[in-house]
């Protein structure tokens, strides 16, 4: 359920259609087809790209001439800011694992968004075994879907390391800042009831920022909301030098794991903590996937 009063009024220059039509006109995109924007890094050889996986290959011109294609493949390299052979596609600086380059694309392409994205990791399969297949079955009521089938159960923001400062878990600091540049109070949002120690409030979602959504769900926030995000990807640190991250090292990622635990929010609308999935229920995945599709994770 969507509390109203945790989000500010959004710009009435987005509620304009023709505000958005001069762009329709010119879009880049195919209408209503879907895009994949994969978090790439390493995951595949850049020297050579017949050994690119056929999922990458069959929606990229590159590869695939076919006009009437499924989806079509937005890819970003997060290797060489000049984008020069063989890494001569846009370019994304290397910062937050997926969550820098989701940003990055909605940051490209906010006045041009396709109608329906999904945005995967660089190797989507980690998570769920056919995940292009599921986004299309997402049903046309549907602007967001997690296409992963790993539920995650009330996890505690304080598994993470609390700021010696305050005692607040850092990652709880990070979910709440990023919110708030999302016009959300940061603070009822992840606390709702008031608990002290606030970090010991509790994530309930699927597992693990691999998501379908459509443009109207993105344009549900500001360029300028959007922009603060981004901007704030690259910065050096979310709230403290203690979550500092070094990029394509290891430790824990406080930025992309605050948002990983937060798109169902953001996106979905949804309460931090969700209800599980039922069947039978208003949480069944049948009111999200259309059955008898082929990757669906409608069970009936």
């Amino acid at each position: 359920m969507l509390l109203t009063g945790f989000l500010r009024p959004i710009s009435s220059s987005l509620t304009n259609s023709s505000f958005f039509s001069s762009f329709t006109a010119r879009s880049k995109w195919k209408k209503n087809r879907l895009v994949v924007i994969p978090a790439i890094w390493k995951e595949i050889n850049w020297t050579n790209r017949s050994s690119w996986p056929l999922w990458i290959r069959d929606g990229l011109d590159y590869f695939n001439k076919n006009l009437s294609r499924s989806y079509d493949i937005h890819l970003y390299q997060r290797i060489d800011p000049n984008s020069t052979a063989p890494y001569d596609w846009p370019y994304c600086q290397n910062v937050h694992e997926e969550a820098g380059v989701y940003l990055k694309f909605i940051y490209d392409y906010y006045y041009d968004l396709p109608d329906r994205m999904l945005f995967v990791h660089g190797n989507p399969f980690r998570h769920t075994p056919h995940p292009i297949e599921t986004a299309q079955c997402v049903r046309d009521d549907v602007y967001y879907a997690n296409i992963n089938d790993l539920w995650i159960q009330n996890r505690p923001w304080s598994i993470w390391s609390r700021d010696p400062t305050d005692n607040i878990g850092l990652m709880y600091k990070c979910a709440k800042r990023l919110l708030t540049l999302f016009g959300f109070d940061g603070e009822l949002q992840l606390n709702p009831d008031n608990k002290t120690p606030k970090d010991n409030n509790i994530i309930s979602t699927m597992c693990c920022a691999q998501f379908y959504v459509r443009k109207e769900r993105i344009q549900h926030y500001t360029y300028e909301q959007w922009t603060a995000l981004y901007r704030a990807s690259l910065e050096p640190y979310c709230t403290t030098e203690l979550d500092r991250e070094r990029a394509g090292q290891g430790g824990t990622k406080w930025f992309g794991g605050s948002f990983e635990h937060l798109w169902h929010v953001i996106l979905g609308l949804n309460p931090t903590n969700m209800p599980p999935i039922k069947p039978k229920t208003n949480t069944d995945l049948c009111h999200v996937f259309r059955p008898s599709c082929n990757g669906s994770l409608c069970k009936n």
